[in-house]
């Protein structure tokens, strides 16, 4: 009798423990879950105002994220821009940990600097953090306005015309190639009420003369063309009021006839955008238009 006794003891004490090992099982998973739907919830671009200084930070969903300032006036216009910085992110128990890589905004971010946030709460469109100094900050979560170009998008695209340019050779023995390249823009989220900058023809004037001094060593495979686009995109920022985020490279060729640059040119001449209207400068095709983007070109 005893013996069934401790038996039935140790049945029921099994149980338990069974029972309490699913619970934590199912506490644990939950809290996986959520941690798993709060990371999906932090990619996209938010907005912290203070003090009449917009701060834009974008997050995207591979741990990166970039940021700029923006000054405004007591009217809310935003009349500045200064400075941007950019690094990793994660979220880990509840706190959100951006490391800075590079800045030039060291009042903001500091360089090389670690800052820990406590999530307080996230949503679709609020974060609020609270930083390792005890302040609290509400950051928004910008939605991109329907029917504008780059809608469906989270920052703003601006297209440009096609290029073509004459590579540079240190002989007259080496054959003449031309660079053909089809560009877009990828900027840094505006305000609200912030107007796209218009792509200058001085952006274009400089882009030509980078990309024309370039010889087919500097673009004869794919990781030199990537070197060369954020060379590209440091040329065209100061034009931009540095809201560039990223050159995008849709299609690039390398010519070896005027055939194929006319060609090429063709192809991808897109219509005249706001952002870039058509001019007399640069708006031929074939060996006219490499001629007038190039005056190397023979």
């Amino acid at each position: 009798m005893e013996q069934q006794v401790k038996e039935v003891i140790l049945n029921r004490c099994a149980a338990v423990c069974a029972v309490m090992v699913i619970v934590l099982v199912c506490i644990a998973g939950c809290g996986g879950a959520k941690e798993k739907k709060d990371t999906d919830l932090v990619p996209g671009n938010w907005i912290y105002y203070r003090n009449r200084t917009y701060i834009l930070t974008a997050m995207d969903m591979k741990g990166t994220w970039t940021s700029s300032v923006r000054i405004a006036d007591v009217t809310s216009k935003i009349v500045d821009s200064r400075g941007t910085a950019g690094g990793t992110w994660h979220l880990d128990k509840g706190q959100l940990i951006f490391t800075v890589e590079t800045s030039d905004i060291e009042d903001v971010w500091k360089k090389n600097d670690t800052r820990f946030y406590k999530v307080l709460e996230l949503s679709k469109h609020l974060m609020v953090l609270e930083g390792e100094n005890g302040r609290k900050e509400e950051w928004k979560k910008t939605v991109p306005e329907k029917g504008k170009e780059g809608s469906g998008a989270l920052n703003p695209i601006v297209s440009m015309a096609p290029y073509a340019v004459n590579l540079d050779k240190h002989s007259s023995n080496v054959q003449d190639r031309y660079l053909c390249l089809s560009m877009h823009l990828e900027l840094m989220e505006l305000m609200p009420e912030q107007p796209v900058p218009q792509f200058h023809p001085r952006a274009r004037d400089a882009a030509i003369i980078y990309l024309s001094s370039l010889t087919y060593d500097d673009v004869s495979d794919f990781d030199r063309i990537k070197i060369q686009k954020e060379k590209v995109k440091d040329v065209l920022n100061p034009y931009m009021e540095a809201l560039i985020k990223e050159v995008v490279i849709d299609h690039v060729v390398i010519a070896v006839s005027a055939a194929k640059v006319e060609e090429f040119m063709i192809e991808h001449r897109a219509a005249p955008s706001k952002e870039e209207p058509v001019e007399g400068e640069g708006a031929g095709t074939g060996e006219e238009g490499a001629k007038k983007e190039n005056p190397k070109a023979s």
